[in-house]
């Protein structure tokens, strides 16, 4: 038998979607200071050792990055989605589910092309395209040098 919900239940469920918030907030954190690390890492390696060819491994890791982090993103919003709606509800009517709506690839590809990641891994996506085409086609065939 279950007694009847009181608002500190309400208080304690809401903490528990904040720190699931947290959680999610932090592994983005986290995880771009670990694309900074490899791609910096891979970078060095490839002005060290000459080999070009290495940007397509920063290329790569850029996108899976990207990737991982627009699904954190995604899911931080159903997090914080649902803390509204429960912070809505009074304590009797919150079912003290911490079930979010599934996540669709549309949900994904808002959280994929937002501003915060699209200016941080965007920037560095630019940066080794430019390597890449500066270092792996010849420019003299696409623009004419006067002589």
């Amino acid at each position: 038998m279950r007694k009847s919900a009181t608002p500190d239940d309400k208080r304690k469920h809401l903490k528990f979607i904040q720190d699931v918030i947290n959680r999610l907030s932090s592994n983005t954190f986290l995880l771009k200071g670990w694309s900074i690390t490899i791609i910096g890492a891979i970078f060095t390696a490839t002005l060290t050792t000459g080999n070009y060819n290495l940007l397509w491994v920063i290329l790569g890791a850029v996108l899976i990055f990207w990737f991982i982090d627009a699904y954190y993103l995604a899911l931080e919003r159903r997090y914080r989605n649902l803390y509204s709606r429960v912070a809505e509800l009074s304590a009797d009517k919150i079912d003290y589910s911490m079930k979010t709506p599934k996540l669709t690839f549309l949900a994904w590809f808002e959280a994929f092309r937002r501003p915060v990641l699209v200016m941080f891994y965007g920037v560095v996506l630019l940066i080794v395209a430019g390597f890449l085409v500066s270092n792996n086609f010849d420019i003299s065939l696409i623009i004419k040098v006067k002589e």
